[in-house]
């Protein structure tokens, strides 16, 4: 397979195709452009490639910009650290649309739905088997290190290691860090348990996911159990069907 790397961080690209080769060896990078003008270039100087990876801002515009400019047939997964692009990329010839810092069970998930809907012919018992996850040069599960939040027009990095607790909200999640601040998330609940490590972090009920060591007691009152989250004073109410794993936890 043949791939094209557009992306104006050299780190991040560098990162990025380690990761397409760790998954795919027989993969070929064929090469790493910086810029609408670069890429342009390329484009009308060689043949096209199998896949392309494009970051949405660039150092001299944004990647639409090559799209609106270049008629391009290829299958594009876009990464990015920008959510409010999501709905433009998928207007185009998008499969995918992965957040920064891309972690390698989302890499894993994306080339797979490419390797199984694109044109790209492939025998289905050739499909490499991926990795659930885990992070470059080791097999250690790989868990997102930070989300990126909207706050005031504004995107927010709001690292893991800050959060004591997330919580359902409307129809996304509100990330509560050790300071008290809430932010608001459009992924679900459910997705960003999956992101966080179960060896930190513990669900309580449907509604509640919170650090294990964050949790101050554990009380019992007339209608169930309710936890005491250090520093914040949050109150998170314990589904009955939660408590006696949540006990087993703290006992541990």
């Amino acid at each position: 397979m043949r791939v094209l790397i557009v992306e104006d961080e050299p780190r991040a690209a560098n990162r990025l195709a380690r990761l397409i080769l760790e998954l795919l060896p027989d993969a070929c990078i064929l090469a790493k452009t910086t810029s609408v003008a670069g890429t342009l270039d390329w484009l009308e100087r060689n043949e096209p490639p199998n896949l392309i990876f494009m970051d949405v801002r660039l150092e001299d515009g944004d990647s639409f910009e090559i799209l609106r400019k270049r008629k391009i047939d290829t299958p594009i997964i876009f990464c990015t650290a920008y959510s409010d692009y999501a709905l433009q990329a998928f207007g185009v010839h998008s499969i995918d649309y992965l957040l920064k810092p891309v972690i390698r069970s989302d890499l894993s998930r994306a080339l797979s739905k490419y390797l199984r809907f694109s044109g790209f012919r492939m025998s289905s018992a050739d499909w490499p088997e991926f990795p659930v996850e885990g992070p470059v040069g080791a097999n250690l599960p790989a868990y997102r290190r930070q989300f990126l939040v909207a706050l005031a027009g504004q995107f927010t990095p709001v690292k893991t290691r800050d959060l004591i607790a997330a919580k359902s909200y409307l129809k996304g999640t509100q990330l509560i860090d050790r300071d008290g601040r809430h932010w608001v998330l459009d992924h679900s609940l459910g997705e960003v348990e999956n992101a966080l490590d179960p060896g930190e972090f513990v669900r309580v009920s449907r509604q509640w996911l919170v650090r294990a060591t964050s949790i101050q007691s554990l009380q019992r009152n007339d209608s169930g159990y309710v936890l005491m989250l250090k520093r914040s004073g949050e109150r998170v109410k314990v589904s009955r069907a939660r408590v006696r794993s949540l006990k087993e936890r703290l006992a541990c």
